[in-house]
């Protein structure tokens, strides 16, 4: 309650600050600068023309990422970056860390956040341990606020679609902030499929969120974000049976400020403090309600300097993790990192450290390094990483499943990438190695460190734009060998293709397949399930005129059966659309 109440109390705040003289530098984490790893960016137009307004349904036109979900909109909703596990990745919102600690693996659930507060993500592939520590040793998600637009502007949308899909947003943006609230809710489809189960209950789910986010100038030096946020979701599980009654009630908050200081034309400070905090009910028809709650206190202090032809950063960061079933449990993450990145000619270098002191386990020493090379034949890279990711508090103290004796799971990571550009095409490719040590698997009598293997392969991809047209693939080949246990939900093969067609400036028409080859999961009885391999079509398109916007989508054109896990639905053949009107 007192987030909420400080969160209301920030709203006219952020609407009275005078905007002054723009500051000359910024200190922040942007991977891009520091690394050569490939990154997906998602732009704020392609956010805003989709008519189903959730982030998981966002990075799924996401090229290499493997997304699967617990049956239909709500349902737990994960993502694999090159064999890595889910839990290996890091999402952050203007890097305030989402990963939730009151889970039982502390991997961010995109089930419930919506895309009306987000201007931008960017999908960092490969350890990203040095600049995000902890949860990014497989990769990191990276979303941006919108903070408001040059013409200030307000914009109600309307969206609906199959399966009693209904919903609205507001949206108010001002020279240097954006307030929005978001209310969704869908009579949904049933949780378990039909084919092994005959599940025909729908089981439901309703999304509600309030964001502001804003940015003033203090002194033209000064300046300070402000982000808070309420989410909450509801949704039927039906964990016992296709129509036990069965509900889950996830509440998420949250705060943070970001204070920047310029120290001149080419460095930077900035002091970041936040908190995530989830509040999560279950309601289970044989042990009733359960309630878990976790907590991520986070602090940052770092410092940038950029050159011409070197940029270096460095900082300090603390991190505070608590978790609460039946007693409280709290660990702390203390770290110091420092990242260079050297220019000269035709090549760039870069090397980075991280020390990490985990109050339960000690030291550990985690660090990438690199080298890229402009040629006439193209972009040359190489890079080497490692992370490491300590256990969940779930994971060690939960009084029936967890294990005190777990140790922190690690990976060395081998990238080597090609890129180059024509006139109207790009294209790329990248080979990575994946080494992942001491995984944390669960069995039926708890969690285990008893995992080990090694994720391979090879990543091509193209871009052509001519005129008002514009192609866009990518495939992904991955060879996962030396494994001591089931590799679960991540193919071998899977591959993307969509086209775009823009007739005019203000519309577009796109269509979009997916192909993934069969995978492993484990079946109910706790065997192992082969899962086909099967394609996938989407379409859709977008219109603008004066202040309206429309948009409409149809997911799942050949209305296919399949399975991103086993036992649960995937939406079949489903329409939606969007009405905007700015004002």
């Amino acid at each position: 309650m007192s987030i909420l109440i400080i969160f209301f109390s920030l709203i006219p705040f952020a609407f009275s600050v005078e905007n002054l003289e723009t500051i000359e530098v910024t200190a922040s984490k942007r991977i891009e600068d520091y690394t050569f790893s490939q990154t997906e960016t998602l732009t704020r137009d392609e956010l805003e023309t989709q008519p189903l307004p959730l982030i998981s349904h966002a990075l799924e036109r996401v090229p290499g990422l493997v997304s699967s979900q617990n049956g239909g909109p709500g349902g737990r909703t994960t993502f694999f970056i090159r064999g890595t596990e889910a839990r290996h990745i890091s999402f952050t919102l203007d890097g305030l860390k989402l990963n939730d600690p009151s889970n039982n693996d502390r991997q961010f659930d995109a089930a419930f956040l919506s895309l009306t507060s987000v201007e931008e993500i960017r999908v960092h592939k490969g350890p990203q341990a040095v600049l995000y520590g902890s949860d990014a040793m497989g990769g990191h998600v990276e979303m941006i606020s919108r903070k408001g637009s040059k013409k200030p502007e307000k914009k109600l949308t309307l969206n609906t679609g199959s399966f009693g899909t209904l919903g609205a947003s507001y949206r108010h943006d001002w020279a240097s902030g954006t307030l929005s609230l978001v209310r969704n809710r869908t009579d949904g489809i049933s949780r378990y499929n039909k084919k092994r189960f005959d599940a025909i209950e729908r089981d439901g789910s309703e999304i509600t969120q309030l964001t502001s986010s804003s940015t003033h100038e203090i002194t033209p030096k000064l300046k300070t974000a402000l982000l808070a946020s309420f989410i909450e979701g509801r949704n039927e599980l039906d964990i016992t049976s296709d129509n036990s009654d069965e509900r889950s009630r996830n509440h998420q908050y949250l705060l943070q400020q970001k204070t920047n200081f310029s120290l001149g034309k080419n460095s930077a400070v900035s002091l970041r403090n936040g908190i995530n905090r989830n509040d999560r009910r279950i309601k289970n028809a044989n042990l009733g309600n359960l309630d878990f709650t976790g907590n991520l206190y986070q602090n940052e202090l770092i410092w940038e300097v950029s050159e011409k032809e070197a940029r270096f950063l460095t900082g300090v960061s603390s991190e505070v993790e608590s978790y609460y079933l039946k007693d409280p449990k709290s660990f702390s993450l203390n770290s110091f990192f420092i990242q260079g990145l050297i220019t000269g000619g035709d090549y760039s270098f870069q090397s980075g450290v991280r020390i990490d002191h985990h109050s339960r386990y000690g030291n550990f020493l985690t660090g990438s390094t690199g080298l890229e090379l402009k040629k006439e034949i193209g972009v040359w890279g190489l890079q080497y990483s490692r992370g490491f990711k300590a256990p969940s508090l779930y994971q060690l103290h939960d009084p029936v499943l967890g294990n005190k004796d777990l140790s922190p799971e690690s990976n060395q990571s081998y990238e080597a990438s090609w890129k180059k550009k024509f006139s109207k095409l790009e294209v790329a490719s990248v080979f990575f190695h994946n080494r992942l040590s001491n995984l944390v698997t669960f069995t039926g009598s708890g969690f285990r460190n008893q995992n080990r293997f090694i994720s391979e392969g090879i990543e091509p991809s193209l871009q052509w734009s001519e005129d008002n047209f514009q192609v866009k693939g990518s495939f992904t080949h991955q060879n996962i060998r030396a494994e001591e246990q089931p590799v679960l939900r991540r193919p071998y093969n899977l591959a993307q293709l969509s086209g775009t067609w823009f007739p005019t400036e203000v519309s577009e028409l796109f269509i979009k397949g997916r192909w993934f080859d069969s995978r492993n999961d484990f079946d109910f009885a706790g065997g192992i399930a082969k899962l086909n391999s099967f394609e996938t079509f989407d379409a859709g398109g977008s219109y603008r005129w004066d202040k309206h916007t429309v948009s409409i989508q149809v997911v799942n054109i050949l209305n296919r059966e399949y399975e991103e896990i086993f036992g649960f639905s995937v939406m079949p053949r489903s329409l939606f659309g969007s009405y905007g009107l700015t004002f």
